[in-house]
């Protein structure tokens, strides 16, 4: 492309006119009117200075957004150049990265237009060694064969499974000369097992930049050790203290502290924290030792369960049905201050008679707050619970989350309320839901997951499958307990989700 053939504003632009390592950032805040943080700076210099990059850390820094300003000035400081960006989360990357990447290249001067088919790409006119392309990963064998002047290659989210070594030794085959760059990006891995671990196999090992979320620049700002703003869709301290307590249960120690705790070479770093702690927050990979993430802690399953002496006489403050099928049982539980309370438990599916005997206890306090199975059997005697008192919560557990900013679905929100209320000393006496509990705790274990349409990642547990399997039959107690404790808490969606798809019970 000639100079001639462009606006003045973007030829005074051109390359000749960012050198160093600062080039990319310094272009990018420019172009696109952007401020970035001193980390995305870091980001953009050390791959400026560095032909092979592994960026590895925790949630919340600012690294998809840092990649996208480096994607784009990278294109437009070289011509010609290539750009290729793939992720082991596809669909994941079209809706961040390729959302902020559109966004960013139709608000600059610059010249190409974004289109989403067949796949995100800039066409830029006349030039078709001008390149900007967002690819899958599925089949590698797609990613071989581009060449150019300049060349950058990124693999986001390199630890997922979609991303394996062949996946990472295509892409590098497109790395030549000195003026190419290969950006691979990860979570730091759970364990040896995936492609990012092994990329030495490969002959890849490039230069390693790591940060964790206490790198955060809100999180700076925000405490007072650093001047300026803050940068929206960062992470802040109060989001970093949530995380802290919800992943590892325990009181949130002050930043420094817990910053010493979570990080190698401090001599307080602890090795029993949550796995996913580590590597979300503190963007490592996990030490020995480290627990797994679990909505149910199984200690606190023996510490709540009482034989006998218990003082079940406080208030009814909500109550679970779950509604039987063929070989299941009907089972009502109430929660009442800080006590689990078996009211009803019989086999069969004779539900006239079942809720005839369960409406007569609820009479005696028909305003309070009722959660009832609603899928498949369940839902016609949802229908009439409902008709019959004015709080009645028809769950289903495939259905979004209440707090659908922390939870995929209602089953997992509620396995985690169950697990809060047991730390707060909830107690039981029934022994079958005593074991059902330890069954859950045993098997079921939380995952971080971006959930379409959300933008963000939300806890997702096990399949309610992995206790049932154990058990030989539905855990009817546990699903109980479960809804009785969402009613007593008051999580109750607004509206209705209607019918739910794989998550039901």
């Amino acid at each position: 492309m000639s100079t001639q053939q462009l606006p003045d504003s973007v030829e005074q632009r051109l390359p000749e006119h960012y050198t160093g390592s600062e080039k990319y950032w310094q272009a990018a805040e420019d172009w696109f009117g952007v401020t970035l943080s001193p980390e995305q700076r870091e980001i953009l210099e050390h791959v400026a200075d560095h032909q092979y990059t592994h960026l590895e850390g925790g949630n919340g820094f600012g690294k998809t957004f840092g990649i996208v300003a480096l994607a784009l000035a990278f294109h437009k400081r070289h011509y010609p150049s290539s750009v290729v960006v793939t992720s082991g989360t596809y669909g994941k990357l079209k809706r961040t990265f390729c959302a902020d990447a559109e966004g960013l290249h139709g608000s600059s001067p610059l010249f190409g237009e974004w289109k989403w088919s067949p796949n995100p790409h800039i066409d830029v006119d006349g030039e078709p060694t001008w390149q900007f392309e967002v690819i899958s990963p599925e089949d590698p064998g797609e990613l071989e064969g581009v060449h150019n002047d300049h060349v950058l290659v990124i693999v986001d989210e390199a630890d997922k499974k979609d991303v394996d070594l062949e996946t990472l030794d295509s892409m590098d085959s497109l790395i030549s000369d000195q003026n190419d760059r290969m950006v691979v990006i990860s979570n730091p891995p759970e364990d040896e097992t995936n492609a990012v671990a092994n990329m030495s196999e490969i002959g890849l090992e490039p230069e390693k930049l790591r940060f964790s979320t206490f790198d955060s620049h809100n999180v700076h700002v925000e405490l007072g050790h650093r001047d300026g703003e803050r940068i929206p869709g960062l992470t802040g301290p109060h989001k970093l203290k949530k995380k802290w307590e919800a992943h590892n249960g325990e009181v949130w120690p002050g930043y420094d502290e817990a910053r010493a705790m979570s990080l190698p070479g401090n001599s307080e770093f602890r090795k029993d924290l949550n796995t996913l702690w580590y590597r979300r927050f503190a963007g490592i990979m996990p030490p020995a030792g480290a627990t797994k993430n679990r909505p149910i802690e199984p200690d606190l399953v023996d510490a709540g369960y009482v034989e006998d002496g218990i003082d079940d006489s406080g208030s009814r403050q909500g109550s679970g049905i779950d509604v039987a099928r063929s070989g299941d049982r009907t089972v009502q539980i109430d929660e009442r201050m800080g006590v689990l309370t078996v009211e009803y438990s019989e086999p069969g599916t004779d539900h006239t008679v079942q809720f005839d005997r369960m409406w007569g206890q609820l009479d005696e306090d028909p305003n309070s707050q009722i959660s009832i199975d609603a899928v498949g059997e369940g839902s016609g005697k949802a229908d009439d619970t409902a008709k019959r008192y004015p709080n009645v919560d028809r769950f289903k557990a495939g259905a979004n989350a209440v707090q659908s900013d922390e939870y995929k679905d209602r089953w997992t929100e509620g396995l985690c309320e169950l697990g809060k209320w047991l730390e707060r000393g909830g107690e039981f006496t029934d022994s079958r839901l005593r074991k059902e509990l330890k069954i859950a705790a045993r098997e079921l274990t939380l995952e971080e997951r971006y959930v379409k349409g959300r933008n963000e990642q939300v806890y997702v547990a096990d399949p309610k499958t992995d206790v049932k399997d154990r058990l030989g039959h539905s855990p009817d107690h546990l699903d109980a307990a479960i809804m009785a404790i969402t009613a007593a808490e008051g999580l109750q969606p607004e509206e209705d989700d209607g019918p739910s798809g794989s998550g039901t019970w």
